[in-house]
């Protein structure tokens, strides 16, 4: 058992309360012997440790002259006598005010603090993040720019210590316990292993086109989820050592407790999804997510967890938490009476897990809703489990979780454009937030969020920006949900629904809107101009413009003026005339859809792809799916080319809010 000592200086006067913390008698001042000023007054200081362990037992102690002692322990039990000290434990979790009234004649004084009962920490937290700590030395990726860069964080400072050169498209990292670094590349499905921040890197080869997400170390090797496949690969002495299929979409990694892996499926039709890999025997159990049922109201909407980027374990074993965005696949008004609206449709949130009969499973009680918010892309837990972190990517903050009293308890506002990765020091003091888009890791100093918190510092992920200036402002402002221009309230961006500018696999009801039931579509391979959506009811990527106004709630980024002569999304054209939107379209315009992982190594078709092929040909398909991007998606004397081929039903709806004769022809790529 262990003991903390808790020493309480107390003097006080009359029945007025003092809270001093170290204060009270000044034994350096001068003392006028001649002046019998009779007995020095009551006064009480109350020193406790911060943080006591459940079970672990406190002595209260005083060096008072008080003639009684009255310790209040703040869960209702009191400790009271002569004695200036009592020997204190909680029994459970939680945040307690002690209290000690301490008197002497007529005299009464008292003093306060608080104290944090929390379980004992049986679990170091690892999971896939693009930011990473060990001890003072740190890491990121800057995917756009296929770098890791190295950096030192101090007290109140970072250091840059070395950027690394990566294959394409790094995504997550992790640190080994000997110091090594993994980077998870995407793009070029490989493994860069760095065993300390001055060496040679080395690349593992993946799978191809299996596109690795995330990475973490564990029992003497390296786990990547693959994306495209659905499993993890073990990797050991610089290579993969086996396969383990695991989950559609497999995308964020952590160590459990127990020893397995926790892997989050990306996007699911139904209930979010985590799978738990035993790596000795390959068997795979799921916890599912449950759908949230409940109608939209002020605080609060239904849906689905989606873009499940993480999944964060405590540090006392006993719970795991999982950020992300719920969409609300249960309204609109063909589903509903409830149309969508800018503050129903998607809603940042966190799900928690926790262990059941040595099992974990969800509690769907504890979701998290957080109001204002559009996407909780990642989180870190500080270091005894009272305290989550979560970045809210479109809204530019970080949040706060008293996860002891369940509540928020502090924000961090306006860090760079899309923080997608938080990494804590062990001391909790200094948050590291990574906002991707404005290419900088930012230091925070979170040891007291009573004040507006401002970052300390920042540095620097790239040595120079690796996107065409347009381009980067498109993306920026693709995933962004603070600027007034383009949402109202941080709720959402295009980036919700289309993160990595892919689909979230989602069916939402735009029936309100003049059209029905629609799938949303990858923007891979999108030229700036040509039909889009499947009604094809815009012909140009500016037309969002109306999107941003009539759902996201934006002001717009065109002016009224030339938004009211170009508002008919097949008329006059917007391109030209908004930089930011014309920028926007620019980003679009350079997303090319994944390498497909049943390909052969050197991209050639397999044999039963090539017998599909002929299937594919005889059948007529390529009457519709024809050219190189699959599709005969185009506009023929100014109006698109559509199809009815029998599938249309009354969850259909319209098209701009006339009949839907057809739908546009989806392009097969990606």
């Amino acid at each position: 058992m262990r003991f903390w000592v808790l020493t309480l200086l107390l003097v006080a006067c009359g029945d007025d309360d003092v809270t001093l913390v170290d204060g009270g008698f000044d034994g350096s001042a001068p003392v006028d012997a001649s002046t019998d000023a009779g007995p020095l007054p009551l006064e009480a200081s109350l020193q406790v440790p911060p943080y006591v362990e459940v079970g672990d037992t406190v002595v209260l102690s005083s060096r008072s002259d008080a003639e009684s002692f009255r310790f209040e322990l703040g869960d209702g039990r009191v400790v009271e006598g002569t004695d200036s000290f009592a020997e204190a434990s909680w029994p459970t979790v939680g945040r307690y005010t002690v209290r000690l009234v301490v008197r002497r004649g007529d005299e009464e004084a008292t003093a306060r603090a608080l104290v944090t009962v929390t379980l004992p920490r049986t679990h170091e937290p690892r999971q896939s993040s693009t930011v990473g700590l060990r001890g003072t030395l740190g890491a990121v990726v800057a995917t756009d720019a296929n770098v890791v860069t190295l950096f030192r964080v101090g007290d109140g400072t970072l250091e840059l210590v070395r950027r690394v050169a990566t294959p394409a498209g790094p995504r997550t990292l992790a640190f080994a316990d000997d110091g090594t670094l993994a980077v998870a590349c995407q793009d070029e499905a490989s493994l860069l292993l760095l065993e300390n921040e001055s060496a040679s890197p080395r690349v593992i080869a993946l799978p191809p086109a299996s596109r690795p997400f995330g990475v973490v170390a564990h029992d003497g090797g390296f786990y990547v989820s693959l994306q495209a496949l659905g499993s993890v690969a073990e990797v050991r002495d610089d290579a993969v050592l086996r396969t383990h299929e695991v989950v559609p979409d497999a995308r964020g990694v952590a160590v459990t407790p127990d020893g397995r892996l926790a892997v989050t499926r990306w996007r699911s039709l139904d209930e979010g999804r985590v799978a738990l890999l035993t790596p000795s025997t390959g068997e795979v159990e799921h916890v599912t997510l449950a759908f949230d049922p409940q109608p939209s109201n002020d605080s609060e909407s239904g849906g689905l967890p989606s873009y499940l980027e993480q999944v964060l374990f405590d540090p006392t074993g006993t719970e795991a938490a999982i950020p992300s965005t719920q969409a609300n696949l249960g309204e609109g008004t063909f589903r509903s009476e409830y149309p969508l609206s800018f503050e129903t449709s998607v809603r940042a949130v966190v799900s928690f897990l926790e262990t059941r009969d040595g099992a974990f499973v969800e509690r769907f009680a504890r979701r998290k809703q957080f109001d204002n918010r559009g996407f909780a892309a990642a989180g870190v837990y500080s270091a005894r489990g009272d305290y989550l972190y979560v970045a809210d990517r479109g809204h530019r903050a970080v949040e706060r979780l008293d996860v002891i009293n369940r509540t928020q308890s502090g924000s961090l506002l306006g860090t760079g454009y899309a923080p997608d990765g938080l990494a804590l020091s062990a001391d909790d003091r200094w948050l590291v937030v990574h906002a991707s888009l404005d290419r900088r890791v930012e230091l925070w100093d979170v040891s007291d969020l009573s004040g507006l918190p401002r970052a300390t510092t920042t540095l620097t992920t790239v040595a120079e920006e690796p996107l065409d200036a347009q381009v980067l402002r498109g993306k920026q402002l693709f995933g962004d949900a603070v600027d007034p221009r383009l949402a109202r309230d941080g709720y959402l961006a295009c980036a919700h629904c289309h993160l990595d500018g892919d689909s979230d696999h989602h069916v939402w009801d735009f029936t309100d809107r003049g059209e029905g039931l629609r799938r949303t579509p990858p923007l891979f391979a999108r030229a700036s101009q040509g039909p889009l959506h499947w009604s094809a009811n815009f012909d140009e990527v500016q037309d969002f413009e109306n999107d941003i106004r009539a759902h996201f709630g934006g002001t717009g980024l065109l002016d009224d003026v030339d938004f009211a002569a170009t508002e008919a999304t097949l008329g006059a054209p917007k391109a030209g005339r908004s930089a930011d939107l014309d920028a926007l379209a620019a980003y679009v315009a350079t997303l090319s859809e994944p390498r497909s992982p049943f390909r052969a190594a050197d991209g050639s078709l397999p044999d039963d792809a090539l017998r599909g092929r002929t299937v594919f040909t005889d059948a007529g398909c390529e009457s519709c799916h024809a050219g190189a991007q699959l599709t005969d998606s185009a506009l023929v004397d100014g109006a698109p080319l559509l199809h009815d081929v029998g599938t249309l039903t009354a969850a259909s709806g319209g098209r701009l809010g006339g009949p839907l004769p057809g739908l546009d022809t989806p392009t097969l790529h990606g």
